[in-house]
């Protein structure tokens, strides 16, 4: 009895899946120094990476997703990110004590001189129960803690009008959902603060959103005109329940199974490697490894039944293995 409740428990795991897709920021490249647009700062364009700057754009290989950024200049323009500023993909915390929530890099926004918007992947959430997103984002604290660091109220788009806004589109209905929005309110108002001391801190805070069963997609803008104002942003999660017989499984097929040749092939329809864990029935763990390829050894594994996890990038699937 005890065997059978164990893998029934198990086997539960092929059925529901916590992260549906998401971002760290620790698959791109974190390259030193400041990004430098070469577009015209007077209009709104793309921003393009650059040879040896920093990562502003990014193409998902089908693990981490990727993001695209862009610039929009004030209604009276200034330099934007032409003179060179620390923006992009980056492994230089906020500061020694204050490290990344999730890994060694996130994505920055620093004294734009204009608007930056980056735009994430579309995420298909059709079939997926109680959908959500969850992200960590840090604003800046002035040098003396007692002090402001931001500017106006982020109503006009101008220089001295600072504005953060995160939020997720629903392509499929065309609205919008806020996760965070400082539009009409002094960022200075939305930093912890400790009334005690009468200082602002330097702290994540976290932002999360219900999401439909929709295509969405992750938008966050910024606003910003002094080196003193950053945005941080880390561990971007779009969560949910789904089905076995949906996009997750659906990556990775397993033959033969039953296995009875001493292997067993593992594909999946990204390419990247994955890291392999088996367990029997009582869920001792009886392999786990990295596969770059495709076909399995698993001539050491008595016959009987096992449970076979697969991990890549942010998928996860788990799946029964027969072994004779």
């Amino acid at each position: 009895m005890k065997k059978i409740t164990l893998l029934a428990a198990l086997l539960m795991g092929a059925v529901s899946f916590a992260q549906i897709a998401g971002t760290s920021f620790e698959e791109p490249e974190a390259l030193p120094g400041k990004y430098t647009d070469t577009g015209d700062p007077n209009v709104a364009h793309d921003l393009l990476n650059n040879s040896g700057e920093p990562v502003v754009d990014f193409t998902s290989t089908g693990g981490e997703i990727g993001f695209n950024a862009s610039y929009a200049p004030y209604d009276t323009p200034d330099v934007g990110l032409t003179d060179g500023d620390f923006v992009g993909v980056t492994d230089f915390t906020p500061s020694s004590t204050v490290l990344f929530t999730d890994g060694d890099k996130g994505y920055q926004m620093n004294d734009i001189d204009g608007n930056m918007i980056v735009e994430f992947d579309q995420v298909d959430l059709t079939g997926v129960s109680s959908p959500a997103i969850s992200l960590d984002f840090l604003l800046s604290i002035n040098s003396t803690p007692t002090n402001g660091n931001y500017e106006g109220d982020g109503t006009v788009n101008e220089s001295g009008s600072d504005r953060l806004r995160i939020y997720v589109r629903d392509i499929t209905n065309s609205t919008e959902i806020d996760l965070f929005n400082s539009t009409g309110t002094d960022l200075d108002d939305l930093v912890p603060f400790d009334a005690g001391s009468g200082e602002y801190l330097l702290q994540w805070q976290n932002a999360t959103a219900a999401l439909p069963n929709s295509i969405v997609q992750l938008v966050i803008e910024g606003r910003t005109n002094a080196s003193a104002e950053s945005f941080w942003f880390d561990n971007i999660s779009f969560n949910g329940t789904i089905g076995v017989n949906e996009q997750t499984a659906d990556q990775f097929a397993v033959y033969p199974n039953p296995a009875a040749k001493g292997y067993v092939n593992i594909t999946s329809k990204v390419s990247g490697a994955k890291n392999i864990s088996i367990f029997d029935v009582l869920g001792k763990q009886v392999v786990k490894t990295t596969l770059n390829g495709d076909r399995l050894d698993i001539s050491a594994l008595n016959s009987g039944v096992y449970i076979l996890k697969i991990e890549q990038g942010k998928s996860s699937v788990t799946k029964k293995l027969v072994v004779k």
